[in-house]
């Protein structure tokens, strides 16, 4: 897939709130030894990454096993749920020795290409409930024609700040461009506040406010980038790309961020951002049961793109999709699988309603809207704003983690923007051969 300028009152966001090529075929279609019979007692392995929850449950680890045994006592659900970097070398090697998941999360867009190419997903093109969910949200698990997992649902790159701290600090209006938001930073630095807090122990998290600032910088000018890049037309040494490391090397360069950062998990700089820390944190819309929980201070939070365009340009944000759910091809135990997703997915059912109020992804079921009320603020003031996937959609696995890994070298002053923008290149070229 590539990604695309989308409007975001598309039916996406409010309203709406992997088998290769011959081995495999929908939930109706499913080779009949390799199904379990309905009565016969079976365990299905599910793996999903690691979510926060406000919840006493976990959607995942307690109501799905919990509501699925209610509907079939022969049914066993065993959830294993990793930390991203973990779960991404987890499910492979799983594959790779031939015990993958039954069910399992994963990533739209590129992301999945090498889990279908090598055959390890089933083609859901025929479930029959997946025209109830957004067409444009499923395209994104689409390859040559088929559809390769179940969409659940769609999310923004966003950060999230301290609005006490910005009054405190004379900020009376949101930043609108580049400019702006460093004027931001250091109202907030001269009144001895830490801007940002970010999490660069996990490389993962670098992709947060990198991808903000990318969405304007390189898609506002050009929203066919990254489909050029197969063709030789542009690649990651462009100065627009060179620009927008540039843009978020001067964060840490001016000081800016939290110190030591490289020190700092996920939940851990979250946790800064809570306990008054730090004025701002680079999330998305997935982090927000997490980053409304009660921390050392008691302030209000909010919500706002990161603007890396310059005065009077457009500015770009991320609403993408955020991960569909896969099956693996070569599961023995197709028939439980088909009932599970049946029931999981049919409206109505305990198992949906609980999945819809639990989860941290805005909806793109028909018919489900999002009630939290920053999420639904966030969505109207960019309602007129081009709205862009995440940067990674488009690029063969492996891309986005060199340069998460090498932007860490920046930030130790090892690497400069050059050298993370060639080691993009260099592994692109490496992926694309």
């Amino acid at each position: 897939m590539r990604k695309k300028l989308l409007s975001i009152f598309t039916a996406v966001v409010l309203t709406v709130s992997m088998a290769a090529c011959g081995k495999g075929s929908g939930a109706d279609n499913v080779d009949k030894d390799k199904s379990k019979s309905v009565g016969e007692e079976v365990t299905l392995s599910v793996m999903v990454t690691t979510r926060p929850t406000t919840d006493a449950k976990d959607f995942y680890l307690d109501w799905l096993p919990e509501l699925v045994k209610e509907k079939y006592p022969n049914i066993n659900i065993e959830v294993e749920q990793l930390p991203t970097d973990q779960y991404k070398q987890t499910v492979r090697l799983k594959f790779a020795s031939g015990q993958g998941p039954d069910i399992f999360t994963w990533w739209p867009g590129l992301q999945a290409q090498d889990l279908v190419e090598a055959g390890y997903v089933r083609d859901m093109s025929d479930f029959s409930l997946l025209e109830k969910f957004n067409s444009d949200i499923a395209s994104s698990y689409e390859f040559d024609g088929k559809t390769y997992a179940i969409p659940l649902g769609s999310s923004f790159l966003t950060t999230w700040y301290n609005k006490d701290m910005f009054e405190d600090a004379g900020i009376t209006e949101l930043p609108e461009n580049w400019d702006e938001f460093l004027d931001c930073c250091e109202k907030l630095k001269s009144a001895g506040y830490t801007p940002i807090a970010t999490g660069d122990k996990q490389s993962f998290v670098i992709q947060f406010g990198m991808y903000q600032i990318g969405a304007s910088q390189i898609y506002a000018d050009n929203p066919e980038f990254d489909d050029q890049l197969f063709t030789g037309e542009t690649k990651f040494t462009d100065e627009c790309w060179e620009e927008t490391v540039s843009k978020f090397e001067e964060l840490y360069e001016n000081g800016y961020v939290i110190e030591n950062s490289l020190g700092l998990s996920q939940e851990q700089s979250r946790q800064a951002y809570l306990d008054g820390k730090a004025a701002m944190t680079f999330d998305g819309s997935f982090g927000y049961d997490a980053l409304n929980k009660d921390g050392a201070a008691s302030f209000e939070k909010g919500m706002f793109a990161l603007p890396s365009n310059e005065p009077g340009e457009e500015l770009v944000y991320n609403l993408t999709p955020s991960n569909g759910l896969f099956v693996s091809v070569d599961s023995e135990k197709q028939e439980a699988i088909n009932q599970v997703l049946e029931y999981w997915f049919t409206e109505g059912t305990p198992l949906f309603e609980k999945w819809t109020t639990t989860t941290s992804d805005i909806s793109c079921y028909e018919g489900v809207t999002d009630s939290r009320e920053l999420i639904k603020e966030y969505l109207e003031r960019y309602k007129d704003n081009a709205s862009i996937y995440n940067l990674n959609n488009a690029w063969p696995e492996g891309v986005s983690d060199t340069m998460c890994t090498k932007f860490q070298e920046v930030i130790t002053g090892n690497a400069d923007a050059k050298d993370v923008c060639q080691a993009m290149q260099n592994k692109f070229e490496e992926l694309n051969k």
